[in-house]
């Protein structure tokens, strides 16, 4: 299991995840400021070296290579941005089909892609 924590690069997170996770063939798990990076095969386990060359491909692929560290500590990776003065201007250009790509849920962090999927979730917390 491979952490990926986007906490200073929030922009970004939804598109990386998707990347990195259909680069892989790994099983994403979101959490509201990062997403955890599994393998569906429990015997074999994500080889943290693919991970970082995904995350550096993704960022080459929407021109961001410059602007952002990859800061790899133990199972945990972190994506920081660097002081470049034109990066909001740039991060505002990166097309996103959606706004909001995941709904969440305010009470537990429960995370989807489908508006009506959340409502049922948060149902369960009225019971």
């Amino acid at each position: 299991m491979i952490t990926v924590d986007c906490t200073n690069a929030p922009v970004i997170k939804d598109q990386m995840l998707i990347h990195v996770a259909d680069k892989l063939g790994a099983l994403p798990i979101l959490k509201s400021e990062k997403f955890i990076l599994t393998n569906p095969d429990d015997s074999k386990s994500i080889n943290k070296s693919d991970v970082l060359h995904a995350i550096s491909d993704f960022l080459k692929s929407v021109n961001l290579q410059e602007d952002f560290q990859i800061i790899p500590k133990g199972d945990n990776i972190k994506i920081e941005p660097l002081d470049v003065k034109d990066m909001k201007e740039r991060l505002e250009n990166i097309t996103v089909k959606k706004k909001e790509l995941f709904f969440e849920c305010a009470h537990c962090g429960f995370i989807t892609q489908y508006e009506t999927e959340l409502k049922s979730h948060k149902l369960i917390h009225y019971i």
